[in-house]
Order: structure tokens, then C-alpha cells, then sequence
């Protein structure tokens, strides 16, 4: 980009270096008349920010040249790494206060049967050793859940149709649903291709995202799922659990890649767009009860399939969460965190 009273009329430079910082002037600095180098965030035409870096350097006669460079796909691997290191942690400290906690429970919950035994069905007490055994089981949920996020299972792969996978999963949940006053609309592709997945893996995470969306419509409201067939190509895939997966990636071999996708929209209250970055971090969460890691556990298994899950959310209006899982089976061998 060449900036200075030599440079032929055109765009305005200002338009171009609009920097999102308050008080920020980039023409300014680059007609300084010095070499320098800053990273910062522009606003484009579409009022999109975009992390850049910008070089200035001078041309004479004050002109200078401005030289930009998209810093987006380096601070997303950066983010990607940030976070491995994070989830690995946090998952070896997870499997630790499992296990810790796991064998102090049973005897509790041992005890209270006892208890529970030796009192008369109409003692008032039985009501308090029955809200032990309701704790004691709702904490064995929990530690459960930091079990499957510290050490995801391999997925026992089979042949088979996630539209089937999704029928099954509405049959089941229908008297549920429709306590709840939820009217599901389902929309599936006439020609869904099999694809190999873990039947069980799958069904535990597009049963935890229906649960979400319900819980997002208290007063009841529509739940449109959708499956269709699509063909990603020169995307990257999110970062899996496979060595290939980041050696692939490192090289730049980005094959176009056949995927089922399951789209789940809710017309509940939204989430707001500062927790949305968040909203896979182990232990975040918006409710008042819950654990935050069903969303973390999801990713995992979604990225154990080498498949991806997205979540786009907005106010008031609802929200849809994008699964995409490919229809070739993995291969390879598994990678720590």
C-alpha cells in the first residue's frame, strides 16, 4: 500500500489502515519518515477485524509504503496450541481427581444404603439419607464425565447411516421432546452416504446438543435437525488425535474431504457473543448446574472421528451447532493431547 502526495488519487489510505485501536493513527506513523513494524487489528470493508502486521517503510519525499500481512491463520494454530497444551493438562488433572474422588464415593454410598436399611419406610430420616444417595450419584455423574474427558475411549467403528443414527435418537427422545413442548423438524438429504463412526460416541453427542437446544427453549419451542452429504475441499480439517492429522497440516496437504453434516438449530435465547470463543473450554459453562464439559467432551469425540463441530449463536434468535463428520474411516495412530 503506497501512501504520500506522489501517489496517484485513489482509495483513501485511512480507509484502508482503520485500525480498530482508539487513537491509533497508522498514515501518520508510516509518513513518519522511519522504518517500522507493528502487529495490530484492521477493520475491512465488511467490518470484519482482521489481526495484521504492518511495515512501514519510507519512500521519500513523504511517501512511504505500507506493507501488510495477514496474521489470521498464525494466530489460529498459536490458539490451537495454546489450548492442546491446556486440555492436556487439565486432563491429566482430571483423571487424578477422578480417581481420588471415585473410591471416598462408593464408600459414602455404601454407608447410606446401610443407613437407608435399617430405617422404617415412614421415618422421617429416610428422606435425608435418600438426598445423600441423590448427591452421591449426581457427583458420580460428574466424575464420570472428567473420566471421559481426560481419557476419550477409541471409537469401535462400524459401517453405517448417521441419518439413521438421528432417526433413532428422535424416536427414542420423542416423549421427552414433546413434554417439553418442542415440535422437531427434520430435514434429510435423499442420498446420505455411510460413513463409519462409533454409534454410541455419535449418539452421546448429538443427544448432548439436543439436550442444550431443549434447555435453550424453556417455554418450549421448534428444533430443526438437519443431515446432508457435502464435499469439503481445501479446508483443514480441525486437529484431531491422529499424528497424521498435524503432520498433514504442517506440510500444507489439505485433500478435499467427503463429510455428513448434522445441523442442529434451536430458536432459543442465544449465546452471547463473548462466551461463544469459550464455549469448548473444559468447565465453562452458562448454566447454573452444570459441569461445563459436555461441550468438551463432544469436541473430543467429534475430533476422535477427524470431523469437526462449530457453533453459531446470536441473541434472542437462537442458535445452530454444525457437526461434520467424514465418511471415510480414520486411520493412523492416536496422539496424546
Amino acid at each position: 500500500l503506497a501512501l504520500g502526495p506522489r501517489v496517484r488519487p485513489g482509495v483513501n489510505a485511512s480507509a484502508v489502515l482503520r485500525s480498530v485501536v482508539p487513537g491509533e493513527d497508522l498514515v501518520s506513523a508510516a509518513l513518519a519518515g522511519k522504518r517500522g513494524e507493528i502487529e495490530t487489528w484492521l477493520q475491512n470493508a465488511r467490518g470484519e477485524e482482521i489481526p495484521v502486521r504492518v511495515a512501514f517503510l519510507p519512500a521519500g519525499s513523504g511517501s512511504a509504503v505500507a506493507v501488510l500481512t495477514d496474521l489470521t491463520k498464525m494466530r489460529r494454530l498459536e490458539q490451537e496450541l495454546r489450548q492442546r497444551e491446556r486440555l492436556s493438562l487439565v486432563g491429566q488433572l482430571s483423571a487424578g481427581v477422578a480417581h481420588e474422588v471415585r473410591n471416598p464415593l462408593a464408600g459414602i454410598s455404601s454407608s447410606a444404603q446401610v443407613l437407608l436399611g435399617r430405617f422404617e419406610p415412614r421415618d422421617e430420616r429416610t428422606r435425608f439419607v435418600k438426598a445423600i444417595l441423590d448427591e452421591v450419584e449426581r457427583v458420580d455423574r460428574i466424575v464420570t464425565q472428567l473420566l471421559q474427558f481426560a481419557r476419550p475411549g477409541e471409537p469401535r467403528w462400524r459401517r453405517g447411516s448417521l441419518a439413521e443414527t438421528v432417526r433413532h435418537l428422535l424416536e427414542i427422545s420423542g416423549p421427552w421432546l414433546a413434554e417439553s413442548g418442542v415440535e422437531v423438524e427434520t430435514v434429510l438429504a435423499p442420498r446420505v452416504p455411510e460413513s463409519w463412526f462409533d454409534p454410541d460416541l455419535v449418539h452421546q453427542v448429538l443427544l448432548n446438543l439436543v439436550s442444550n437446544a431443549v434447555q435453550a427453549m424453556p417455554k418450549g419451542g421448534k428444533l430443526r435437525i438437519s443431515v446432508r452429504p457435502l464435499t469439503r475441499r481445501g479446508v483443514a480439517r480441525s486437529v484431531g488425535r491422529r499424528r497424521e492429522d498435524m503432520r498433514a497440516r504442517s506440510a500444507g496437504r489439505v485433500p478435499s474431504t467427503r463429510v455428513v453434516q448434522v445441523r442442529i438449530s434451536d430458536a432459543g435465547e442465544g449465546i452471547a457473543k463473548e462466551n461463544l470463543s469459550r464455549l469448548f473450554d473444559p468447565f465453562f459453562t452458562t448454566k447454573p448446574s452444570g459441569t461445563g464439559l459436555g461441550l468438551s467432551i463432544c469436541q473430543s469425540i467429534v475430533q476422535e472421528h477427524g470431523g469437526s463441530i462449530h457453533v453459531a449463536s446470536r441473541l434472542e434468535h437462537g442458535t445452530t451447532v454444525l457437526v461434520e463428520l467424514p465418511v471415510d474411516r480414520r486411520q493412523g495412530e492416536r496422539r496424546n493431547r
